[in-house]
C-alpha cells in the first residue's frame, strides 16, 4: 500500500511539473496562438504550428488534471498568459495587457474626463487626506476641504487602506451618490456628494509670492493639453510673469501629438523634436511648423523618475535644442511609441512599436533624460502641484518642495 502511494505521488509529481513546464511555454505560445486566428491556416509558419499545438496540450492537460479544474477562470488564464508574454519584452513594463475596464480608464485619461467626485488624496501619516478639491466640483460644492481626512465611505471604514482602493471606491457611474465620512477638528461630518463627469486639470500654474517667477505644471499629455498649457502661461503672464518652472514631475506621457504642440510652445519655427524609429530601422523627423512664434522667457523643466515618455520627448527637445535647463532626476527610460490592439471582449494590448529618439539622435528607451541639474526631495516631502500651494509663502513652498526650490534658483541663474 505503501508503495503504491508514494508512485501515485511521485507521479502525479511528474505530471505537476510537466504541466508547470507546458505552462511556462505558454507565454511564448500565446503571441504565436492569436497572431494563427488572425490568419489563413496556410499562413501559420511551422514553427508557429508546433508552438499552437504546444499550448492546446498544456491547456489540456491543465482541464483534465490539475485538482481544482473546476475552479478555473478559462478568462483569467488567458489573461494572465498575455501579461506574462508582454512582462516579457524588455520595455520597462510600458508594452502591456488591459482589462475592458482598464481599457476604459485609459481612454478617461487621454481625454481628460472621467467621473468622480473632484477630491485629491494624498497618503499622510496611514491618513488619506483630502488635498485640495477641483474648483466648481461637486465636493467643493458639497462643502469638502483641503485638510479633511475621509475615514469611511458609504458607511465603511477605509481606515488602513491604500490611496488606488479609495479612490476606486470614491469613483463610479454618472449622477450617483457616495457618502463620505471626514475627520476635520477632531469631529466626524458627513458629505453627501453626486459623482459627475470631472475634467481633470492638464495644466496648472502659481505664481511664486514675491516674484516673477511662475510654476507651470503639466500633468499630462491628455487630449487638448497643449491649449490648456498655453493658456496657462497667458494668465500668467497677465499676472506678471517674466520666467517659467515647466514641472513634468510624475507625468507619465500620453498622446505624442500633444508633446509636439507642447514643444511648438518653446521652440522656434523648424526645430527638431525628436526622431521615430520603428521595428524595421526607419527613422522619421519630427519638426516645428514653419511660422511658429515661441513664448521668448528663461524657462527650466523640472523632471523626476516618474517623468516618461511624451514627457521625455519634451524634456530632451528642449535640452537638446538648449532652450531650457533640466533639473530633477533622470527619468523613466520609457521612450517607446505604443500602439492600441483592441480585442474582442474589450480588452487591448498597448504595445511598443518603435521608439523615440532625442534631437541629438540619443535613444531615450532604457535610458532616460539625464538632467543638467541634480535635484532630490528631501525626506517625507513629495512634488507639489501649484493649487496645493496657493496659499503659502514662498519660503513655506520651497520648505516642502526642495526640488522646486533649486529648479528656481537654476531659473534665476537664466534671467
Amino acid at each position: 500500500m505503501w508503495k503504491d502511494t508514494a508512485s501515485k505521488i511521485n507521479w502525479r509529481r511528474t505530471l505537476v511539473r510537466r504541466i508547470a513546464f507546458l505552462l511556462g511555454v505558454l507565454v511564448l505560445v500565446l503571441a504565436a496562438y492569436m497572431y494563427g486566428l488572425s490568419q489563413s491556416p496556410a499562413g501559420i509558419s511551422a514553427e508557429d504550428k508546433e508552438s499552437v499545438d504546444l499550448y492546446a496540450k498544456a491547456l489540456d492537460l491543465v482541464k483534465e488534471n490539475y485538482i481544482g479544474r473546476q475552479d478555473v477562470d478559462p478568462k483569467k488564464q488567458t489573461y494572465s498568459a498575455i501579461k506574462g508574454m508582454l512582462g516579457s519584452l524588455d520595455d520597462g513594463g510600458h508594452s502591456r495587457f488591459l482589462t475592458p475596464e482598464e481599457s476604459e480608464q485609459n481612454r478617461e485619461v487621454l481625454s481628460s474626463k472621467y467621473v468622480g467626485i473632484g477630491i485629491r488624496l494624498e497618503d499622510k501619516d496611514d491618513k488619506a487626506v483630502v488635498v485640495s478639491t477641483i474648483d466648481g466640483s461637486p465636493a467643493e460644492e458639497a462643502g469638502i476641504k483641503s485638510g479633511d481626512v475621509l475615514v469611511a465611505i458609504d458607511g465603511e471604514s477605509v481606515r488602513g487602506e491604500d490611496g488606488r482602493e479609495i479612490s476606486e471606491k470614491v469613483r463610479g457611474s454618472e449622477g450617483t451618490w457616495v457618502e463620505l465620512t471626514v475627520l476635520r477638528d477632531e469631529e466626524e461630518r458627513k458629505f453627501s456628494v453626486e459623482r459627475a463627469e470631472l475634467e481633470t486639470p492638464a495644466a496648472s500654474w502659481n505664481l511664486i509670492p514675491g516674484t516673477d517667477m511662475v510654476h507651470l505644471r503639466l500633468a499630462s499629455f491628455s487630449e487638448n493639453s497643449a491649449a490648456k498649457l498655453s493658456k496657462a502661461v497667458s494668465e500668467a503672464q497677465k499676472a506678471g510673469a517674466k520666467g517659467f518652472v515647466l514641472d513634468l514631475r510624475d507625468n507619465s506621457g500620453g498622446l505624442v501629438e500633444q508633446a509636439e504642440e507642447v514643444a511648438a510652445l518653446f521652440l522656434p519655427a523648424r526645430s527638431k523634436i525628436y526622431t521615430r524609429k520603428d521595428a524595421d530601422g526607419k527613422e522619421e523627423e519630427a519638426t516645428v511648423p514653419s511660422g511658429n512664434k515661441p513664448l521668448d522667457a528663461p524657462l527650466v523643466v523640472l523632471v523626476n523618475e516618474e517623468s516618461a515618455s511624451s514627457a521625455e520627448i519634451l524634456a530632451g527637445a528642449l535640452k537638446d535644442n538648449d532652450r531650457a535647463r533640466v533639473v530633477g532626476e533622470k527619468t523613466f527610460g520609457t521612450g517607446t511609441v505604443l500602439k492600441e490592439y483592441p480585442l474582442e471582449d474589450g480588452s487591448a494590448i498597448l504595445l511598443g512599436v518603435a521608439e523615440w529618439l532625442t534631437p541629438n539622435g540619443d535613444s531615450i528607451r532604457g535610458s532616460g533624460i539625464t538632467p543638467d541639474v541634480d535635484a532630490q526631495l528631501d525626506k517625507d516631502q513629495k512634488p507639489r502641484a501649484p493649487d496645493e500651494v496657493k496659499s503659502l509663502s514662498k519660503e513655506e513652498i520651497f520648505d516642502q518642495d526642495a526640488q522646486l526650490k533649486r529648479a528656481f534658483e537654476v531659473l534665476q541663474e537664466k534671467e
